[in-house]
């Protein structure tokens, strides 16, 4: 066989892995968003997900106790913190030990927060498996902590 026939028929596998891939975990992913209150958009699988969101239900100190949530988590690590108004940490959206960065921004004025994700080199496989990892973690964090969508940030 040339090598122009198998590099064709490797690239049709990997063409086919991500077409299955993709109508697995659109489900998926629309029942994590609907679950969390977050809109599914065009983006979902971007490595980035910036979000502005709100504190479901604000009441004095919500910030702190959203600090003390995260922290408490088993899929948080902690990295580093600026002050009351940032948090730098890794969350680990699945069952493996491969994490998403990220930072939360507290707004304690208006309610809100940003939250800010990011996939790590891990997530970047060949054939473009396991994308979607900061989504899921957005989800997951903003269920966690009972933020719902706010504005969106880019």
């Amino acid at each position: 066989m040339s090598v122009l026939a198998e590099c064709r028929r490797e690239t049709v596998g990997v063409l086919a892995v991500n077409v299955v891939w993709a109508v697995a975990t659109r489900p998926s992913l629309r029942r994590r968003a609907r679950a969390a209150g977050i809109p599914l958009t065009p983006d979902v699988l971007a490595r980035r997900q910036t979000r502005q969101l709100r504190v479901l239900r604000p009441s004095v100190g919500w910030s702190d106790r959203m600090r003390t949530e995260l922290k408490a988590s088993d899929r948080a690590s902690v990295t580093a913190e600026k002050g009351r108004e940032e948090l730098w940490f890794h969350w680990r959206p699945g069952r493996r030990r491969h994490t998403v960065w990220g930072s939360i921004t507290f707004d304690e004025s208006s309610g809100t927060v940003v939250l800010d994700l990011r996939e790590g080199a891990a997530y970047t496989g060949v054939s473009g498996l396991r994308r979607g990892a900061s989504f899921v973690a957005l989800c997951q964090i903003a269920g966690k902590l009972g933020l719902v969508e706010g504005e969106s940030r880019g």
